[in-house]
């Protein structure tokens, strides 16, 4: 099933019918990538909607991040604020002919993002301090015993560990040698710190030290900066597993020359609210080359012809299959 086309079919009318539920009007479109965002207005101020279909994203994947995120914001963690519609419903369906679409919404935030910035010490040490407000506001969050994998109801716990998408890209992964190299240089450290086998919380301890969970995709475009602090944003894929997995996404995508420099004011942004073991802060290297062979397995579909990688401009220039395979076959991630 093509996300695209799927989600190509929404139409304005539904989209009308959506925005009512949360008393908003003239909504937006403003991206249209695994969900379509739309911009919004009501009595507050502007907030923003979230479609997917129901084949592509159930009510179960959609329920284990939102009851996060409404937990942080409970928290005061810098996030973003979830709404409910109206009639006080976190998630709402909206059937379209033989579609049925699913909707959230947030309240708007004020501000650039971090990634239409200059990338300075004093912004990334800001940064640093949002991811460690936000994993600290997560320590004593435990979902409810009854919530389903998000991913498989099948399968023990409700969110998806590190270590479980490591394994299910595996397979992706063999089919190109420097991603399947680099995988197997990895795979027993990512199963020594890589949480449990398939999902949090199981039956061993729900604290670990060094293991929490993460946002899953903490670049520097869903964070916004409001003049004053770093808010994240765009909660959709959390994952458990090393909390550093954050920090190290954080400044993944920055110039190499001033990776090193950055990656200090992050750990010490991070450090005046959270704690984290000193060790944490010498695997960058490490920490940036899995998540880079991890990205670069995902981009790998069957009808990939591996023959013909060629660069690619554009915002995802930096995370397409034939940047990441270059940067692992250089020195990009070393020291």
């Amino acid at each position: 099933m093509s996300w695209a086309e799927t989600l190509g079919r929404l139409r304005p009318e539904t989209v009308d019918v959506a925005a009512a539920r949360w008393g908003a009007r003239q909504p937006t479109l403003v991206n249209a990538g695994f969900n379509h965002v739309y911009r919004a207005e009501d009595h507050s101020g502007p907030l923003y909607l979230r479609f997917t279909h129901g084949n592509l994203r159930d009510t179960e994947y959609l329920t284990p991040p939102l009851t996060w995120l409404r937990h942080l914001h409970a928290q005061g963690a810098p996030v973003n604020e979830p709404l409910a519609s109206l009639d006080d419903q976190w998630i709402e369906t909206v059937p379209q002919k033989n579609d049925l679409f699913l909707a959230t919404a947030v309240r708007g935030v004020a501000g650039p993002r971090l990634s239409d910035l200059p990338p300075t010490p004093a912004l990334y040490r800001a940064f640093g301090h949002a991811i460690g407000a936000l994993h600290q506001a997560s320590h004593d969050f435990v979902p409810a015993p009854d919530m389903p994998h998000m991913l498989d109801p099948a399968l023990p716990g409700v969110f998806p560990s590190w270590r479980q998408f490591w394994h299910q890209a595996q397979e992706q992964a063999r089919k190109e040698p420097v991603i399947k190299r680099t995988f197997e240089a990895l795979s027993s450290w990512v199963d020594a710190v890589g949480g449990p086998a398939h999902g949090w919380p199981d039956e061993l301890p729900l604290t670990r030290p060094g293991l929490g969970l993460t946002h899953g995709d903490l670049r520097p475009g869903n964070a916004i900066w409001t003049g004053e602090r770093v808010v994240v944003i765009d909660f959709d894929e959390p994952v458990y597993g090393p909390l550093a997995n954050d920090l190290a996404r954080a400044v993944f995508e920055v110039p190499r020359q001033q990776r090193a420099a950055l990656w200090t004011e992050v750990l010490a942004g991070y450090r005046e609210v959270a704690q984290l073991d000193a060790g944490w802060g010498q695997e960058l290297p490490r920490l940036l080359r899995a998540r880079a062979a991890l990205m670069a397995a995902w981009n790998i579909s069957e009808s990939t012809d591996l023959t013909q990688l060629r660069p690619v401009s554009g915002t995802l220039a930096p995370v397409s299959l034939w940047q990441l395979r270059q940067n692992l076959l250089s020195s990009e991630y070393d020291g």
